[in-house]
C-alpha cells in the first residue's frame, strides 16, 4: 500500500529524499518534479507535496515532536 510504513525511520528517509531531489530540481535537473519523486520512493504525490518544500532542519522537528513524551 502506498503511503504504508513499517518503520518511522523509513518515513523519515523517504521524507529527506524528498527534500533532495527538490534540491536537485532547483540546481538545475528539471526533470525532476512531485509525480517523478513519488514514482522514485514509492509514495504518493501527496506525501512529497507535504514534504519537499521544507527544510531539513523542519523535517527533523516534526520528526522529534512526534515520539512519546517522556
Amino acid at each position: 500500500m502506498a503511503g504504508a510504513y513499517d518503520t518511522e525511520q523509513q518515513r523519515m528517509i523517504d521524507i529527506i529524499k524528498c527534500i533532495t531531489f527538490r534540491e536537485a530540481r532547483d540546481a538545475g535537473a528539471t526533470f525532476i518534479n512531485r509525480q517523478w519523486i513519488a514514482d522514485k520512493i514509492h509514495c504518493t504525490t501527496r506525501f512529497v507535496s507535504e514534504w519537499w518544500e521544507k527544510s531539513y532542519d523542519q523535517c527533523i522537528a516534526d520528526y522529534s515532536n512526534a515520539g512519546p513524551k517522556l
